[in-house]
C-alpha cells in the first residue's frame, strides 16, 4: 500500500474505533492496538485492527493505595513496553503480529485534559471542565511512514478533533505514548 493511500485508511480506521468506543460509553480500560494493512484489492486499501491481550488487571496499576493519588494510564503503558521490547521479554509481540504486515500501533485512553486548550476546547462545546480536568478520550497512533495520528474526544462533546502529522516535531515523537508506540511497532514487524 503506497504511504498517503495508507495514511487516508488508517484514519478510517482509527475513527471508526473511536466511534465504536465513543458508541460502548465512558469509564473503559485502556487498549493497546495493531493496525495491520489487509489490502486484498489495491483500489481499496483496508485496515484491520487487533487488539493487543493485555491482562485488565495491569491498567488497575494505575488505582494506588495512596489516598489521592493516581498515575495515567501512559505510565502503565510505559511500563508494558518495557516487558515487552526489553532484552528479556517474551516473544508476545511477534506471536501476536505474526506474519500480517504491522502498519502501526495505537493506544485509545481515557484521562483528564489539565491543560488550557482543553479547557477551552471543553468549554467551546458548551461542557463544564471539572477542577481535576476536562475528561478526554484519546486514540494515539504512529505508523511506519513515521505518521502521528490522534483522535480526541471530550466526554459528552458530539464530535472529535482530529490531528494527523506527517512529519512530527521532535517534542511529539518523543513524548510518552508517541515514543511507547514507535519502540513497539519496531520490535513486533519482522
Amino acid at each position: 500500500m503506497r504511504s498517503r493511500h495508507r495514511a487516508a485508511a488508517i484514519g478510517a480506521a482509527l475513527t471508526a474505533v473511536e466511534h465504536d468506543a465513543n458508541s460502548r460509553g465512558w469509564d473503559a480500560l485502556p487498549a493497546l492496538l495493531g493496525l495491520f494493512d489487509a489490502t486484498t484489492d489495491r483500489h481499496q486499501p483496508h485496515i484491520a485492527i487487533d487488539v493487543l491481550g493485555v491482562d485488565p488487571a495491569f491498567w488497575w496499576l494505575h488505582e494506588q493505595t495512596v489516598p489521592g493519588m493516581r498515575l495515567p494510564y501512559g505510565v502503565g503503558l510505559k511500563t508494558l513496553t518495557a516487558h515487552l521490547v526489553g532484552p528479556d521479554a517474551p516473544a508476545t509481540l511477534a506471536r501476536w503480529a505474526g506474519q500480517r504486515r504491522l502498519a502501526g500501533m495505537a493506544f485509545l485512553a481515557e484521562g483528564l485534559d489539565t491543560s488550557d486548550a482543553g479547557r477551552r476546547d471543553a468549554a467551546a462545546h458548551g461542557l463544564c471542565a471539572g477542577p481535576d480536568g476536562v475528561p478526554v478520550r484519546v486514540l494515539t497512533a504512529c505508523d511506519v511512514d513515521g505518521r502521528h495520528y490522534q483522535i480526541l474526544r471530550v466526554r459528552g462533546a458530539a464530535t472529535t478533533r482530529t490531528t494527523i502529522l506527517d512529519d512530527p516535531p521532535a517534542r511529539v515523537r518523543a513524548s510518552v505514548i508517541p515514543a511507547c508506540l514507535h519502540r513497539l511497532l519496531a520490535a513486533a514487524r519482522p
